[in-house]
């Protein structure tokens, strides 16, 4: 009996596994890229907030980018210490923001109003960043434009509070290096007002081919040409500029599988339909956040079929498909499948819709193996609900 088989025997079916060691190797080899010094490179936890895996890359050198309170509660649990977490996000509310500051967090703030909020806490801190949007579409909502950047310096002065970096974001999944060096040459036109300047974040957005046949992000390229752009900043300004990068996907999505079993085939004359034990509710990628995941049969039964195949999830719901149109061999039920590049947003998308049960995570780490987080019950799906008088 393979591993494969023998950890679904163990954790239950369907189960998410990753492996730490090629989690280092994509660190090793995006760090490789960017010659500039000084240089930090920020994990984005939402992708995957797996401990192990914050371990594993804080290990590395990396330190942490939280989108939101809980990506940084994540990273504190992991033992990430506070000054290596860094917060871009929207909206904080006043417990959120408090949390934050008490922690000793770095932030990035996304509009003036949340400014505002900073500069009134007891706990404001001497410096600030702030993400800009460097779209001029009028549908894009996050960061602050030109004109309030310079409200924000407008804000700041005689407060004691300087603003000291410029965030940005060119886009999820990002496989051109033109459209990051175009948005990051907007920053460095923005960043020009900024007399405090101490760093500059080019944010996440680092893509992976999904597609067979997709083109890849031509990351040593890109990181030629920001290194450069980084240097002539520094040269300008007399003092080294920081650098922040916080790659996610780029880091973990090939080393996450998601296994399953085969539950049914149904042969019709021009498609097969093969029923599995996950859903839309274990990963949502395929069917909401991008289109296409590679599976692969693990048992073998001769060469791939004609026949289309679709891979339909364990409910009724209409789009609870992980896969249309592949080309597989012969399957039957209790046979094995590997949804593949699931180690980014599977997971930390998954949900209760549906009613099942999330999944297990297992880690794998050179030989080793180790059951990360536990698989739900169904009691775990109504652990939450309770009968709580209120009084109004």
């Amino acid at each position: 009996m393979s591993d494969i088989a023998l950890l679904l025997r163990q954790c239950g079916s369907p189960l998410y596994v990753y492996d730490l060691d090629q989690i280092r190797a994509a660190y090793r080899d995006f760090a490789t890229c960017f010659a500039y010094r000084p240089l930090d490179i920020h994990y984005a936890v939402v992708c995957n907030h797996n401990h192990h895996i914050l371990q594993a890359l804080a290990a590395c050198g990396a330190g942490m980018h939280a989108n939101t309170p809980g990506d940084a509660h994540a990273a504190l649990r992991a033992g990430i210490a506070p000054e290596q977490i860094m917060y871009t996000g929207s909206n904080l509310n006043a417990a959120d923001l408090d949390y934050l500051l008490q922690q000793g967090i770095a932030l990035n703030l996304d509009s003036l109003d949340q400014l505002r909020d900073l500069l009134a806490h007891p706990r404001c801190p001497a410096e600030v960043g702030l993400r800009l949007c460097i779209d001029d579409r009028p549908g894009n909502r996050i960061g602050v434009s030109r004109p309030e950047l310079q409200q924000a310096l407008q804000l700041l002065r005689g407060t004691g509070t300087r603003l000291s970096g410029l965030h940005m974001y060119a886009g999820t999944n990002n496989l051109n290096a033109d459209h990051f060096l175009q948005a990051f040459e907007r920053l460095l036109a923005a960043a020009e007002a900024l007399p405090d300047l101490r760093y500059l974040n080019l944010g996440g957005g680092f893509g992976v081919p999904y597609q067979p046949g997709q083109r890849d992000l031509p990351l040593q390229q890109l990181g030629q040409e920001i290194s450069a752009r980084m240097q002539h900043l520094s040269e300008q300004r007399r003092r080294p500029m920081g650098l922040i990068l916080e790659p996610g996907r780029r880091l973990v999505a090939a080393a996450g599988t998601l296994y399953m079993q085969v539950i049914s085939v149904k042969e019709r004359p021009e498609r097969r339909f093969v029923g599995v034990d996950s859903s839309v509710a274990n990963i949502v990628v395929p069917s909401v956040y991008h289109p296409y995941h590679a599976i692969e049969a693990l048992t073998p039964r001769g060469p791939l079929l004609d026949l289309p195949t679709d891979i339909c999830g364990a409910s009724t719901h209409s789009r609870d498909f992980l896969g249309r149109d592949l080309r597989l061999p012969a399957l039957q039920p209790g046979d094995l499948l590997a949804l593949k590049d699931a180690g980014a947003y599977g997971y930390a998308m998954s949900s209760h819709f549906l009613n099942r049960p999330r999944p297990a995570e297992v880690v794998k780490d050179g030989a080793s193996w180790l059951l990360s987080r536990r698989r739900e019950n169904l009691d775990d799906l109504l652990a939450l609900q309770i009968a709580e008088p209120l009084a109004l």
